[in-house]
């Protein structure tokens, strides 16, 4: 069956709207449709229902009339899901056959997966049906089924999490069906004519040119200087654009690299590129201008702007738009006010002198969000405005179950290289660091006798270190994490305590009688035991991360190098965070741990191994750190070295001769090196003698056999103290602020939390772009710093003074904890508004004290004397940051002109 379109005459209707050529007569769901309409009422539910019909099983097939699509297939589930994973595994036979046939029909394919459930809207009362669809892949028939499926079904999962989790107010009833759609594999499609989107097109700011061929980006130009002999939307209404423009060196289609070889080549031709973007907002989704995906800083005679689009099935096209101010005034103000925009941030003024100020000032090109002040819903299901910011990570308030230390031991093997060349810049590579040894301590938080310790001296060190801690996180995941254990009988005082209780001991709020986030009791997944009582929204956030965390000393710095290489060689997904790309602040890798029969169906359990650097948290040696804690806070280092003379020995960081180790036959030697051999070429420094005799100590007390012996207590001491220091530090944390560190990045990730969760405080965000650039023209930064590398006084109180020669002396000034100390002051959180006039006329700075609850944040014209000049030139008060004379850049100038 295929959905005709028929002429008034051949309906034989004698309904009104037959007499229109608007509208066009669906004989499936006989009913006329407004033209513009039709290819929407094609994809929507009530005509796909009307054309479809059963081919097998749960499985229905929709016949359609879009181009290029073979076949599209509605798969239902034989049971009822609300889970993503489970409902795609149930109908997976299903799809990898409708696959196998249809590839073996037409090779290659594009498909992609819709899915469609049922979800409720308690706030209106409401029942819709929401999809959500991923791109279009390619397949082959030599591709693996079972690839493409994953790929496809994470992507529908992660769509329909992110609708629920977004605050939409939406929750899945049950999921329905998927469809999936299969097109033949067309590669010479890109950059043919495809239709814009209804929000755009009815604003009537874009020219869509309906070209068949890959000339869209040359059509839009041609039609941005010539007037259109016919159609504006057909190319054979403007003249040939190969001879208007210089096309050297560009291909077709046109890319974005491609654009700048174009300009250079019409040197009066300057051209911005934008893009749209889908969004969910209030549960639905929509579209947004963003960019400029390329963007030209010098606007010549003819300054071109054009969109940038793309479809499902992965082709992309250019238009011309002819008003900017048009197209994106609606997405950035309802508001009917005149607006002047700048079409390189995407942003708009209320004057045309602040759009030219913020143009020579403060545009930095980049399309920036500000929120707005609409309502949102919480993770709590309290409506708060977009643009309030409270403390929301309720969930790192667990205590994480699972922590892992660990640390390498590496020798310093030199490297033979050639003579550089004298006459060219070089460095030389005159060592590496293989490492030797290993050791991990596996923490557990709710039972020390889950904990694990394991140790490994050998080669191929790094290979092995990851096999065996995988192999430990699995079985921790079999033991204890799979299954959760059921909540133990409460005690009387528990019993009590709940039904006593008014307050969610998650969020800290009330309990509001008659409301659907209802009292429940919360407990632990991994012991059992009752937690508190909690808003039922709170216990549902309130829950284990899929992650381990695993902490290196300097994770960033060293140890990251000795094995991420052979992290990558597996086939696990490998995520990084880099601050370069030599330094990491933390990399993960999903570990597949387990496969569960759920319905009967095969489902993958992965866990995330997420490397952490303990530094960025605490950034001192960890010899300073351990000698910071009592010997009753070492209890670790006690577990494992009980008699007192031992840990006496050991409560603080050893010593080891790095740079004698230079292969693993010295790990063989049966004495300590001389005390000369402990010399440390990269700190070109020797321990002292005092260190020296504690060496000696430990390898005779511990009747160690040889270096490599010493070795292994030297890195089980460092990995135990490590877990000391930072499981101290975990407690401090909890005690003080209730939020577990291992959680964390960085320290000042955990003290952001910290400070939202402790303060209560409701930050404001700034919604109003002018407020935005007057706080960002604000920053000064580092003015101060000291480049004289010697300096010698003439003291006259000292012995060598010479009374030859001026006095002079030498004084060092500084301020401990300057941010630190500044953060401390009264600081601004909401009510940000602008002065009027009056006001501004009226205001006397001198009537504001420092901790008033009223501030004022100025820009002011200030005037220097010039009496003062000589005086302040070292250091003058209010530095500005400016372009100074014979500068290309902005500096922070302690300096008058």
């Amino acid at each position: 069956k295929r959905c005709k379109i028929d002429s008034p005459g051949e309906s034989g209707s004698n309904n009104d709207n037959s007499n229109s050529g608007n509208n066009i007569f669906c004989k499936e769901c006989l009913e006329y449709v407004p033209r513009r309409n039709y290819q929407g009422h094609l994809r929507s539910n009530k005509h796909k229902n009307n054309v479809c019909f059963a081919v097998d099983d749960g499985v229905h097939v929709i016949r359609c009339a879009f181009k290029n699509r073979l076949i599209s297939y509605r798969m239902s589930p034989t049971e009822t899901h609300v889970n993503v994973s489970d409902f795609m595994n149930d109908i997976k036979a299903k799809i990898v056959k409708v696959i196998n046939d249809q590839l073996k029909r037409h090779n290659p394919l594009k498909i992609n997966f819709e899915l469609f459930g049922a979800y409720y809207l308690d706030t209106k009362n409401i029942t819709d049906i929401k999809s959500f669809q991923s791109k279009y892949q390619v397949i082959t028939i030599s591709d693996p089924i079972e690839d493409l499926f994953q790929s496809l079904s994470e992507i529908v999962d992660r769509k329909n999490s992110e609708f629920q989790q977004k605050d939409s107010g939406w929750t899945l009833v049950q999921l329905l069906y998927l469809e999936i759609n299969i097109l033949k594999f067309n590669a010479l499609r890109a950059s043919s004519y495809i239709p814009l989107p209804p929000f755009i097109s009815n604003k009537k700011a874009v020219l869509n040119i309906q070209n068949n061929d890959e000339y869209c980006f040359a059509y839009s130009l041609v039609a941005a200087l010539f007037n259109p002999k016919g159609s504006p939307q057909l190319p054979s209404s403007y003249p040939n654009f190969r001879d208007v423009f210089n096309w050297n060196g560009v291909q077709f289609p046109v890319s974005m690299k491609q654009i700048s070889t174009f300009e250079a080549n019409n040197i009066n031709i300057s051209i911005n590129v934008y893009g749209v973007e889908k969004i969910l907002k209030d549960g639905t989704t929509s579209y947004e201008i963003v960019g400029p995906l390329y963007y030209s800083k010098l606007k010549k005679q003819h300054h071109i702007n054009l969109l940038y689009i793309s479809n499902d099935m992965g082709n992309q096209h250019y238009c011309l738009i002819k008003d900017f101010s048009k197209l994106v005034s609606k997405q950035l103000s309802n508001s009917n006010g005149k607006k002047f925009f700048c079409d390189a941030c995407i942003h708009y003024f209320r004057t045309e002198n602040a759009l030219k100020r913020h143009t020579e000032r403060d545009c930095n090109q980049v399309y920036t969000k500000l929120p707005s002040t609409n309502p949102k819903v919480d993770k709590t299901g309290n409506i708060c405005p977009e643009n309030i910011l409270t403390f929301n990570n309720y969930h790192k308030q667990i205590r994480h179950p699972f922590v892992v230390y660990a640390d390498f031991e590496s020798m310093i093997v030199p490297i033979q290289t050639v003579e550089p060349n004298p006459l060219q810049s070089f460095s030389i590579q005159t060592q590496k660091h293989e490492p030797y040894s290993w050791c991990y301590y596996i923490k557990s938080t709710y039972n020390d006798e889950w904990s694990i310790l394991r140790q490994y001296r050998g080669v191929d060190a790094a290979t092995k270190f990851i096999d065996s801690l995988e192999n430990d996180i699995k079985e921790i995941y079999h033991k204890h994490l799979k299954n959760q254990v059921p909540m133990q009988p409460l005690s009387k005082n528990e019993k009590k305590s709940y039904d006593d209780s008014t307050t969610c001991f998650i969020c800290g709020n009330e309990f509001v009688s008659g409301s659907e986030n209802v009292k429940v009791r919360d407990h632990c997944h991994v012991t059992g035991k009752y937690r508190g009582s909690a808003h039922s929204r709170c216990n549902l956030n309130f829950k284990l991360q899929n992650y381990i965390p695993i902490f290196f000393h300097n994770l960033s710095g060293y140890d990251s190098h000795l094995f991420i290489k052979h992290l990558g060689n597996k086939t696990d997904e490998i995520n990084v965070l880099p601050l370069s790309t030599e330094n990491y602040i933390t990399f993960s890798k999903h570990l597949f741990v387990d496969e569960i029969e759920v319905n009967g169906k095969k489902e993958k359990k992965f866990i995330n191994l997420r490397f952490l650097d303990s530094f960025k948290f605490l950034s001192s040696s960890l010899d300073v750190l351990s000698r910071n804690l009592a010997d009753d806070q070492c209890s670790e280092i006690r577990k494992f070295f009980n008699c007192d003379e031992e840990f006496k020995l050991l409560r603080m960081k050893g010593c080891f001769p790095y740079s004698y180790v230079d292969c693993l036959e010295k790990l063989d030697e049966k004495n300590i090196p001389p005390y000369d051999q402990f010399y440390d070429i990269m700190r070109g420094e020797n321990i002292s003698l005092e260190e020296y005799d504690r060496v000696l100590n430990v390898y005779n007390v511990f009747h160690c056999k040889n270096l490599g012996e010493y070795s292994d207590i030297y890195l089980k001491c460092d990995v135990l103290l490590l877990a000391d220091v930072f499981e101290n530090f975990r407690d401090l944390c909890m005690k003080i602020y209730g939020l577990d560190s291992a959680h964390y990045f960085t320290a000042p990730g955990l003290t952001w939390d910290a400070m939202l969760k402790y303060s209560k405080v409701r930050l404001e965000l700034l919604t109003d772009m002018d407020m935005y650039h007057f706080f960002k023209k604000g920053i000064r930064g580092g003015v101060s710093t000291c480049i004289t590398r010697k300096s010698v006084a003439n003291n006259e109180h000292l012995m060598d003074y010479d009374p030859q020669h001026l006095k002079s002396f030498i004084q060092y000034l500084d301020v401990t904890n300057l941010y630190g100390s500044a953060m401390r002051e009264y600081l601004p959180h909401s009510g940000f508004t602008w002065l009027s006039e009056t006001e501004i006329q009226n205001f006397n700075l001198f009537d504001v004290g420092d901790e008033d609850d009223l501030g004022y944040i100025l820009e002011v014209d200030l005037q220097y004397p010039q009496s003062l000049h000589s005086l302040h030139n070292d250091l003058p008060f209010c530095p500005e940051n400016i372009v100074p004379p014979n500068s290309r850049q902005k500096k922070i100038n302690p300096q008058s002109f």
